[in-house]
């Protein structure tokens, strides 16, 4: 199992951003970790940004290497979302995983993944940002623009960043040596049980159309498989967002 080298920073603009430009100084065969107790310009997918209080909230990024043609390589923030499931699961709270990369409790937004690759001819950088509101209060919540918790509000108290840290870091380097082995299919039952809003009507976009049906299932790279209600079709999408919920 690959250890873990951490580097903490005070203040950054984003750890997902430093990851990038300092590869070079990483060691290759291990992840390193680089965790922020505040980021100027944090951002989630589609270059969303990713609000955040000072100190309060978990900002991580794991930078690792992979072989040059890992399998699943796209379903890497699946497997840091199930592994930031299961730390909570530990913790007796029940998440469930917005496919594909958001951590939800109460369908309120609690944290998000963002995955990023460097490649190259002998093998693939991987620079996997992590953010999950902590001990941010109900107020400064407010400013965020969609319904958002922390396990502060949820719970009425204080955690421990660093042992949720310590925590996901031993579960992910975990599940990451049995992805190297087997890809996403061993995950796959376990991820499916997270999903949220399995029971419901939704609005699908991805990229280009909106697609109203509800989920089927997940495959075994962790695509989505969506039912279209309009043509009674089931469609595998491998990237796109549930837009809302009926």
């Amino acid at each position: 199992m690959k250890e873990i080298k951490n580097i903490f920073l005070k203040k950054i603009d984003s750890t997902n951003k430093y990851a990038k430009e300092n590869l070079s100084s990483f060691d290759p065969k291990n992840i390193t970790c680089i965790t922020a107790d505040f980021q100027t310009m944090g951002k989630g997918r589609f270059d969303r940004k990713w609000i955040s209080s000072k100190g309060k909230n978990l900002l991580t990024t794991f930078y690792f290497r992979l072989s040059p043609s890992p399998k699943n390589i796209g379903s890497l923030s699946l497997l840091a979302c199930l592994s930031i499931c299961k730390c909570l699961e530990k913790e007796n709270l029940h998440p469930k995983v917005k496919w594909p990369n958001d951590i939800q409790l109460n369908e309120k937004k609690l944290g998000g993944v963002l995955c990023e690759a460097v490649f190259s001819k002998t093998y693939v950088d991987i620079i996997l940002g992590i953010g999950v509101n902590i001990n941010t209060t109900k107020e400064e919540l407010s400013i965020i623009d969609q319904p958002a918790t922390s396990l502060f509000v949820l719970t009425n108290n204080t955690w421990d960043r660093d042992k949720l840290l310590a925590d996901l870091q031993k579960e992910f380097a975990q599940n990451l040596e049995v992805f190297e082995r087997n890809g996403f299919s061993a995950f796959v039952s376990e991820f499916d049980k997270l999903l949220a809003y399995k029971d419901k009507t939704l609005h699908f976009y991805d990229g280009e159309n909106i697609f109203k049906g509800h989920i089927d299932s997940i495959t075994e790279d962790g695509s989505l498989r969506f039912y279209i209600a309009t043509t009674k079709e089931i469609k595998t999408f491998h990237s796109g967002e549930i837009v809302s919920v009926e």
